[in-house]
């Protein structure tokens, strides 16, 4: 006898789920990579250049996934609250993405 489950998931959970997980793997190659431009920076430095593009390419699309993960389960937490709140939310998602951006000019500068 098999046993179906009909159950719902919210957008909300899914986002968190799949961004939790993107941004796991993303960080996991990023990490891995920077290891790489480690050891391979003493052989040849076109492909430590290559892989820190690489790398620093994962760990934006790691910090754009948490993002979603986090962005979309705030906004349902503060959507019905106060102005306040709102705002608040307003301002740290601009926060962030500001620091996300900053901290990916290191990487991409040439």
């Amino acid at each position: 006898m098999s046993r179906r489950s009909y159950t719902t998931h919210t957008w909300t959970e899914v986002c968190a789920f799949w961004g939790m997980v993107i941004a796991a793997v993303a960080y996991i190659f990023s990490g891995l990579f920077n290891f790489l431009v480690n050891w391979i920076s003493k052989m040849s430095a076109d492909v430590a250049n290559v892989l820190n593009m690489i790398a620093g390419i994962t760990q934006l699309l790691g910090s754009i996934a948490l993002l979603v993960a986090i962005a979309i389960p705030a906004w349902q937490y503060v959507k019905y609250r106060s102005k306040g709140w709102r705002v608040c939310y307003w301002i740290a998602l601009v926060v962030y993405v500001l620091g996300v951006g900053f901290g990916m000019l290191s990487v991409f500068r040439t």
